[in-house]
């Protein structure tokens, strides 16, 4: 893809270095044979360090895209079948080391929160992915990293707090 930024451009920008973008344009051309790339799959030929927003679906759970964080424009698809259950979904996502943020598509609410309360994950989304906002904590669990940006629970991170006590 060539010419000026588009539309997309504004909502996910660009990875922020070279070595990123590299890193991502890596990650998607060491897919398995059985990965399908259904939607982008490369780097976009303009100044900066841009690769298309990506779908790769048909992945499998032991896939090293599934079990690494990319951290790029790119999502990983996992299906599950009308055979499935429940207990099956939630077996799958939080069957891997890291534990940023997930969602829940379901028009059944009461299953989104069960399954939301399940999910092994610092955030999870209900019928929607990415929205974020200052009053709301976010941060990961497991590999995905330790404290919390945004709310009251990040000021933690800054705070030194002691306990003196004095008999006078």
């Amino acid at each position: 893809v060539t010419g000026p930024p588009s539309n997309t451009d504004a909502l996910y920008g660009p990875l922020n270095n070279a070595a990123q973008l590299q890193r991502v344009a890596a990650m998607v051309s060491r897919l398995p044979d059985h990965a399908s790339v259904d939607a982008g799959g490369s780097a976009l030929d303009r100044p900066g360090f841009f690769y298309s927003p990506t779908v790769v679906s048909a992945l499998r759970p032991d896939d090293e895209a599934v079990n690494e964080e990319i951290f790029g424009p790119v999502i990983t698809v996992q299906k599950l079948s009308a055979d499935n259950t429940e207990a099956d979904a939630l077996r799958l996502g939080n069957g891997t080391p890291y534990g940023l943020a997930s969602s829940v598509w379901t028009r059944d609410h009461a299953r989104a929160l069960r399954v939301s309360n399940a999910l092994n994950f610092g955030c999870v989304w209900i019928n929607t992915h990415i929205p974020l906002v200052a009053e709301m904590p976010h941060g990961g669990f497991g590999h995905s990293g330790y404290g919390k940006d945004l709310s009251m629970y990040a000021l933690e991170d800054y705070t030194r707090v002691k306990h003196v006590m004095s008999a006078l």
